[in-house]
């Protein structure tokens, strides 16, 4: 007897010490979200932890944070209701690193695996280009580093996740500014199935975490979970819990883009086979822009052409790209006055040539469009009024562009030499003193 209660004992401390080796309980949902604050907007991640905590972490959804601060090392945090719980202290990490997101989002999937990944990236964001702000093209701004992912690099990242997961993510939202563009939801189209952004530059406070946890119940699918997030942002800034400000959300199904890019294209073939320079001209003036003012509201602007070209074909096509953008927009909210004509996808459209970056030839979605052939095609197209101001003695056209003409826009320049050449030496008319200014600034505009 005495030699059972030893055995007995000894076989209670030894299960005792052994670590468990049960899986970890699979969620419904697990909300990771990528927490770059190693910049200007420090004080407002700190803030959306506690908004997280609000709402906590519960027997269906895993919140994870991976905070880097403004010139401190980083955490790894579990967000419980009323705590923010550190897991572990990471040191100073580059957030500005793809790879660096990819790692995060493994490694807590492994840990906290669910039925449904919500990815979040919170920073500054810039569309595809962010000239303004002094940065070119991305997301997640690291100021310690000096990197930032890139679009391409969402690409990439997302594509190694979904190796990871064996699945895309369900939903990949953009806690940053001007990310709703059909370029940016192209990038990661076969690794996610709902991309939620902003066309508009968010407000410091961001995402209203609190508001849009609370919506998540026991239960609830991923487009259900994403009209919820657009729903409760805007009304946030619509005198809600964090005030009143102009702006914008959306929720884009990724596995309507391949549709979407073929009806953008029959758009941009029926636009280049026709003339309507003078109308995409009046469009681009009225339509909706944002910060980035190259960046324009696709639907409003397809609208406007609708009214105002009456050709068959072109008709077809914008009937069908507004088809497609219907299906491709699972939801869309704005407030403000200045917001009123947003519907839930930009896409890069500068009005004038010398705007036009080279970079954006290297996007997947230009290699797989003949948008920016569009573009360029108007661009000449819309030479003529420069050629026309020419022929009535009316060079001031001429010499605006002159000024403005860089490396950006040779191509157009090349096309409008030849047609001044053509006018100047083939065809009467012209006074001599036209001609000689002319002939001035057009051996100017070969410099630029």
């Amino acid at each position: 007897m005495k030699y059972l209660r030893i055995l007995v004992l000894a076989l209670f401390v030894a299960c005792a010490i052994t670590p468990s080796t049960a899986a970890p309980t699979v969620k419904e949902w697990t909300w990771l979200v990528f927490l770059n604050a190693d910049n200007n907007l420090d004080s407002y991640g700190v803030a959306d932890q506690l908004e997280m905590a609000k709402v906590g972490s519960n027997d269906f959804l895993n919140i994870i944070s991976l905070i880097d601060r403004e010139n401190g090392p980083a955490t790894l945090n579990y967000i419980e209701k009323g705590n923010v719980k550190k897991l572990k202290d990471m040191g100073e990490l580059d957030m500005g690193n793809y790879k660096q997101l990819v790692k995060f989002v493994k490694d807590m999937a492994a840990a906290y695996p669910a039925k449904h990944y919500a990815v979040i990236i919170w920073n500054h964001g810039s569309g595809w280009e962010k000239s303004k702000l002094q940065a070119i093209k991305g997301i997640s701004y690291d100021d310690s580093t000096g990197n930032h992912i890139t679009t391409g690099q969402l690409g990439l990242a997302f594509g190694e996740i979904k190796k990871a997961l064996g699945r895309n993510v369900d939903i990949f939202a953009m806690d940053a500014c001007l990310m709703a563009m059909v370029e940016i939801a192209y990038a990661v189209k076969d690794d996610v199935d709902i991309v939620v952004a902003s066309e508009e530059t968010e407000p410091g406070d961001g995402f209203p975490y609190d508001d849009m946890l609370k919506g998540l119940k026991k239960g609830m699918d991923a487009p259900t979970f994403a009209q919820h997030l657009v729903k409760a942002y805007v009304a946030s800034y619509d005198g809600g819990s964090q005030g009143s400000s102009d702006t914008t959300q959306s929720a884009i199904v990724c596995a309507k883009l391949g549709s979407l890019r073929d009806a953008i294209e029959g758009f941009a073939k029926a636009a280049i086979a026709g003339n309507f320079a003078k109308e995409f001209s009046a469009a681009l003036n009225s339509v909706q822009t944002f910060y980035i003012s190259d960046n324009i509201d696709l639907t409003h602007f397809v609208s406007l052409l609708k009214s105002s070209i009456s050709d068959a074909g072109f008709q077809t096509a914008v009937n069908k790209l507004q088809t497609a953008l219907g299906e491709a927009i699972l939801a869309h909210a704005n407030c403000g006055a200045s917001m009123q004509n947003a519907f839930g996808m930009a896409i890069y459209f500068p009005s004038s040539s010398y705007s036009f970056s080279s970079d954006y030839n290297g996007l997947a979605f230009a290699k797989d469009s003949q948008w920016e052939e569009m573009i360029q095609d108007f661009y000449k197209k819309n030479t003529s009024v420069i050629v026309s101001g020419v022929e009535n003695g009316d060079i001031s056209s001429l010499i605006g562009y002159v000024k403005t003409a860089n490396a950006n826009n040779r191509e157009v320049s090349s096309h409008l030499t030849s047609k001044l050449n053509f006018r100047l030496f083939s065809e009467g008319g012209l006074s001599t003193s036209i001609k000689n200014s002319v002939k001035n600034l057009l051996n100017e505009l070969k410099s630029k």
